[in-house]
């Protein structure tokens, strides 16, 4: 009777240490991990960008190596699966002293990401990246936006300057 047992607890962990290879194999190989790198000069200027209306503010005089970032947006951004689109409302008026580039993340996921948006310029709409469809569904996430700013004479990353904003993602 106990050698029975004891070849049922073998049994069982042999196949627990199996699924567990198994696991492993598919997170390793099979799993779509998606990692998009940011680049470290500032990336061509996005093509959906237009001048902000009556945007006549002034750069903030900075100190030397410093830098002012003023974006304006809304919080809400609608993802629309069939036609490949997010609709958002970003803007970095002319007092900013750098250039910015704008993900769209869910969870650990960038589902959407602009060029260079130049100080003065706005978007309120961005191509979704190709991987967005396969993890979203329709319904309604916390989401953020990641913003990448670039000093505009080195065309360099300002690594200190990023910022994370919360926003509502609507997938319709």
């Amino acid at each position: 009777m106990d050698n029975k047992k004891t070849k049922r607890l073998i049994l069982l962990l042999l196949l627990i240490a199996l699924f567990a290879i198994a696991l492993a194999i598919w997170a390793l190989f099979f799993r779509d991990n998606v990692e998009v790198i940011i680049p470290d000069r500032v990336p061509s200027i996005e093509d959906n960008a237009e001048k902000i209306p009556d945007d006549d503010s002034q750069k903030i005089d900075t100190p030397a190596g410093g830098g002012s970032v003023s974006p304006t947006f809304s919080n809400e951004v609608i993802v629309d699966l069939k036609n490949n689109k997010a609709d958002l409302y970003f803007a970095n008026p002319n007092k900013s002293t750098h250039d910015t580039v704008l993900q769209i993340v869910v969870g650990d996921t960038v589902i959407a990401q602009s060029g260079a948006i130049v100080s003065g310029n706005q978007i309120s709409e961005l191509s979704l990246a190709d991987n967005a469809n396969k993890v979203l569904v329709k319904g309604e996430y916390n989401g953020k936006f990641i913003l990448h700013f670039y000093d505009k004479t080195t065309g360099k990353i300002d690594t200190t300057a990023n910022l994370e904003i919360e926003v509502i993602i609507k997938v319709i």
